[in-house]
């Protein structure tokens, strides 16, 4: 029997709910006589990014509690994790969403450059503390050495940093390089170009209000920073990515008789 998140009655209901979503963001977000064509908002980089989710961090998982549940998101986030083995760095964990969804015994590292998203960490995740450990730091800077972790993770954090690509980087920095495993569950541009088009006109609106830029093109940051990809699905019309990769093969290393 399929996994419950892809069997099709999951994968259509989630997707026709996510295009409902889709059109009341797009009403609820226009107004004619504020959003002209010529309209612009201001840009957003780390800075406003990090004011932001200082800003929303103690309503953040109420706000998006239920649609993570109703869109399957939960259920992604689950067979993700399920995947994850050994030492375990996240990366842009925000609030510890993914806590729960780690096999036990996970020992995982939770990062983010948001102080008031880790506070909620301790706050929310109390009976899980002793199996983590929480560090303030930037995802483009990740204060560890080279090939430390087994397992690095990122859910929907590609779409709220300045570079990206940087930020590939440098988890493939600290994973392993043989048998780690890169793990990323994000949210982008759409198969569909309707949808495309809707996420491009309110991209500067909605990155003003959560500090995430949700029309990036993820598979071609993936490609760009040079991943090995395993995995690959597209749910809710193409614009969740649900990602299993390992880091690319570092320059003179020996492939195995098997590759």
């Amino acid at each position: 029997m399929a996994p419950l998140w892809r069997r099709p009655s999951v994968l259509l209901g989630g997707s026709a709910l996510y295009a409902g979503v889709a059109f009341a963001t797009y009403v609820t977000l226009y107004d004619p006589k504020k959003n002209g064509d010529n309209a612009t908002t201001p840009a957003v980089n780390d800075a406003r990014r990090l004011q932001v989710f200082d800003m929303n961090a103690t309503k953040y998982d109420k706000e998006v509690d239920w649609d993570e549940r109703l869109t399957g998101i939960s259920l992604m986030r689950h067979f993700l994790l399920q995947k994850a083995r050994g030492k375990v760095l996240e990366i842009a964990a925000g609030t510890g969403r993914n806590l729960v969804f780690y096999p036990a015994p996970s020992k995982v590292v939770l990062t983010d450059f948001s102080r008031g998203m880790l506070d909620q960490v301790s706050k929310t995740q109390q009976q899980r503390l002793a199996s983590c450990e929480l560090k303030v730091m930037s995802a483009g800077e990740l204060a560890f050495p080279d090939g430390q972790f087994d397992t690095v993770v990122d859910t929907f954090g590609l779409c709220s940093m300045d570079n990206p690509v940087r930020t590939l980087h440098e988890m493939q920095r600290v994973c392993k390089n043989d048998g780690g495993r890169i793990l990323l569950l994000e949210h982008g541009q759409s198969s569909y170009k309707w949808l495309s088009s809707i996420l491009d006109k309110f991209a500067d609106l909605h990155a003003q209000k959560w500090g995430c830029h949700w029309n990036r093109d993820i598979m071609a940051l993936v490609e760009q920073a040079g991943l090995e990809v395993e995995t690959v699905h597209r749910f809710h019309f193409g614009t969740t990515y649900y990602i299993v990769a390992r880091p690319q093969a570092k320059p003179g290393r020996k492939p195995k008789k098997d590759e």
